[in-house]
């Protein structure tokens, strides 16, 4: 678990640093594999607590050109807010435009398992490239795909001429 340990914790600026296996995370997104990490700041002004942090994971990947698995590592910055308020909190006030997010004024810890893999998961690549084919066009992969084009099947000739107004 990524927890932040607030119990007794005194106004100020403080390090963080934590560390957990995905396998002992919830974890819904299967790209993930090894270590979670987050690395950052933490600081306490009464009842707030501001985070700002890097998490970091590496992702199992599958190449959209060629198939074959490679591995990445996604990097996002995490920066929360939580407000400790016990009646707000029971009374589930928080909605989705607060910019902080409610807890207990007794709770022990802050858990930021969910919302670190979440925001990871927002910065996994949409189209998913192995690193020896980024800068190269499908053609430069796949020879064969340029021949086939020259040669174009006389069944598709009728749609040279189709128009669509």
């Amino acid at each position: 678990m990524l927890k932040i340990d607030i119990h007794g914790m005194k106004d100020g600026e403080y390090e963080l640093e934590l560390c957990s296996n995905i396998s002992k995370l919830e974890c819904n997104f299967e790209e993930f594999i090894g270590d979670v990490k987050v690395k950052g700041k933490i600081r306490k002004i009464g009842n707030r607590y501001s985070i700002e942090s890097i998490a970091e994971v590496t992702a199992n990947l599958i190449c959209d050109l060629s198939l074959q698995n490679y591995q990445e590592i996604i990097i996002s910055e995490v920066n929360l807010s939580f407000k400790a308020d016990t009646k707000s909190f029971l009374e589930k006030k928080n909605n989705d435009y607060d910019s902080e997010i409610l807890i207990r004024e007794d709770a022990q810890f802050i858990d930021l398992s969910n919302v670190v893999l979440e925001f990871l998961a927002l910065k996994l690549p949409m189209k998913r490239i192995a690193p020896e084919y980024k800068d190269k066009e499908i053609t430069d992969i796949y020879p064969f795909l340029n021949e086939k084009n020259s040669e174009i099947d006389s069944r598709w000739n009728n749609l040279k001429n189709f128009k669509i107004n």
